[in-house]
């Protein structure tokens, strides 16, 4: 019997009560992670925009300023190491960093933040992600 058929077959409390298994057990799925797995920016995981761009810190001297804007002149938020992945939600022009005024918007749970993406694996963001 096919799969289609089982489904046919249920009525439709039977099937409201499956989804509610279902979803209870995906979110303790999803929720359940060890701390050091924990990823700030979501990357890839629940809560995640589907249409955005994975991406890892690289060649940034002293780790990569995140700022509140696209340009070196906002303030910097925080810092992130080389290597660390962020989730890029879209792209923006900013101030030049190396000749390259290309800054992608970060997901974050405290706001809006911006990193210059000369120092992201993005490649030519604007191909991945829509313009902010």
């Amino acid at each position: 019997m096919s799969m289609k058929a089982i489904i046919a077959g249920l009525s439709p409390r039977r099937l409201a009560s499956i989804g509610v298994v279902a979803a209870t057990a995906l979110a303790a799925t999803l929720t359940v992670s060890s701390p050091a797995q924990a990823d700030v920016f979501k990357c890839g995981s629940a809560g995640s925009d589907p249409r955005a761009w994975c991406a890892y810190v690289k060649n940034a001297p002293t780790g990569l300023n995140v700022r509140s804007g696209p340009g070196v002149g906002y303030p910097v938020v925080s810092v992130l190491a080389n290597g660390t992945m962020v989730e890029v939600d879209c792209w923006g022009y900013g101030t030049s960093v190396n000749g390259y005024n290309i800054w992608s918007k970060l997901y974050t749970p405290g706001g809006v933040r911006w990193v210059s993406d000369w120092y992201l694996t993005t490649g030519i963001v604007q191909n991945y992600v829509f313009q902010c």
